[in-house]
């Protein structure tokens, strides 16, 4: 297996701020949101977002296909989980989410990969459910972002 690291320079831009309510609940909103901003994973987003920011951030990082792949080889796509959790995209399909204190996901991006390819990961922290609360995990404890690794593994499904 080949391993190839996207450790950066990731995009970082926030898409929505979770405002503390008087009932203990959290409510989403798109107002005075942090700038956007650069970063190098893994890491949380405390440096570039605030310490006490709380809310949905995209991480967005382009990359290329790998060179001299051949017909027996497949590209995973590796996200460790983030604090809470992340909706995984790869050149704007959806593949599924990562979740703290799970697996790390592992997705098969061999059919999607073009020459230049867009990896976008909306981390979601604290993870609310419906009503705006969030889950007795510990997650809200511990700061926010890809605190895990976002990688490429190159397997050979078979020996040729």
């Amino acid at each position: 297996m080949h391993i190839i690291r996207l450790r950066g320079p990731w995009e970082l831009e926030p898409v929505k701020r979770f405002v503390p309510q008087t009932d203990g609940s959290y409510r989403p909103t798109a107002d005075d949101l942090p700038p956007s901003a650069r970063a190098k994973m893994p890491a949380d987003w405390c440096e570039t977002m605030g310490h006490d920011f709380l809310g949905v951030v995209r991480y967005s990082r382009n990359f290329n296909r790998p060179t001299n792949l051949e017909e027996h080889e497949r590209v995973w796509l590796v996200v460790e989980p983030p604090q809470s959790c992340g909706r995984v995209r790869v050149s704007g399909e959806f593949l599924g989410n990562v979740r703290f204190g799970g697996a790390a996901g592992r997705f098969d991006i061999t059919r999607l990969l073009k020459e230049h390819n867009s990896a976008d990961i909306d981390v979601e922290h604290p993870a609310l459910d419906d009503h705006g609360n969030v889950p007795d995990d510990g997650s809200l404890d511990v700061p926010g972002g890809l605190v895990g690794e976002v990688r490429l593994e190159i397997e050979v499904l078979f020996n040729h």
